[in-house]
């Protein structure tokens, strides 16, 4: 069965593919087709986005790009510009002239991260809904069942949270999250995992709880994403929870404009070549 992801667009006489890539606050994310990739950001990110694209696709593609990470933007445009056949699209364009998949009038701001994991998300659930995205901050979004983007709160991550404590307290050494194996740690490391578990599936759970309310529906689906979300998956469902993983909802609300925009809109969301 066709889906998003098998969509074909022409553009002046040439079909193109579409792909998305996220660019995070820790990694960049790739996803076309059935093809998902995610690089840090070491000395060869740049390299490595090149070579995908550059060698290891048989078609052209308009490349979604969504950005957190200003520093890294323009870094990534000049390397997918310099390869022929493709071309980048700012998908802050594409959202804001979105029709129909998700509204944006009830907010004043926010990162398009969360707008665009909620479009994403509407792909797995019907509205009203709620998103839980779970990478270097922990969001909690929620959706009318109007489609209106209703705005959400927003708290530190579990590798974040492992972050400072260890920069702003002398005894706590850096350490990488594991899920906690006591419910009651005896050292150290096993008192921090089992703490930071502990508040972010809480906070989580008190903002879902209040969400629920607002959105006067029992129960809402809830969509959970990230690359730190499987304990929030866990505790979630332990609760009994209506929960719903899925892994790439903010590519997929990428792909999605791509595939519903005029081609008007299209043209006006690609970027112009960036002086080096």
């Amino acid at each position: 069965m066709a889906t998003v992801f098998d969509t074909s667009i022409e553009l002046n006489n040439v079909t193109y593919g579409i792909a998305a890539i996220d660019v995070g606050n820790s990694r960049v994310k790739i996803h076309h087709d059935d093809v998902h990739l995610s690089f840090p950001y070491d000395k060869e990110w740049k390299k490595n986005v090149q070579i995908h694209f550059r060698d290891n696709v048989n078609k052209r593609y308009l490349i979604g790009l969504s950005s957190v990470n200003h520093k890294q933007t323009t870094a990534i445009v000049k390397v997918l510009q310099r390869i022929l056949g493709h071309y980048v699209l700012n998908v802050h364009t594409l959202l804001m002239r979105n029709v129909g998949e998700l509204s944006l009038e009830r907010i004043e701001n926010a990162g398009i991260d969360r707008m665009l994991g909620t479009i994403g998300a509407l792909g797995y659930a019907k509205p009203p809904l709620i998103t839980v995205d779970c990478g270097t901050a922990v969001t909690v979004n929620a959706v009318s069942s109007d489609r209106h983007f209703l705005g959400g709160v927003i708290f530190a991550g579990f590798s974040t949270q492992l972050y400072g404590l260890a920069k702003q307290t002398a005894a706590i050494p850096e350490l990488t999250y594991t899920p906690p194996t006591e419910t009651i740690g005896i050292n150290t490391a096993q008192c921090l995992m089992a703490g930071i578990t502990y508040s972010i599936v809480g906070g989580v759970q008190r903002a879902i709880e209040s969400f629920t309310n607002t959105l006067e529906a029992t129960p809402v689906p809830i969509v959970v994403t990230g690359g730190e979300s499987q304990p929030v998956v866990d505790g979630l469902t332990s609760m009994g929870m209506n929960v719903i993983h899925q892994p790439h909802i903010v590519t997929e609300g990428i792909l999605t404009l791509l595939s519903k925009a005029t081609r008007e809109n299209l043209q006006d969301s690609i970027i112009g070549k960036i002086p080096n």
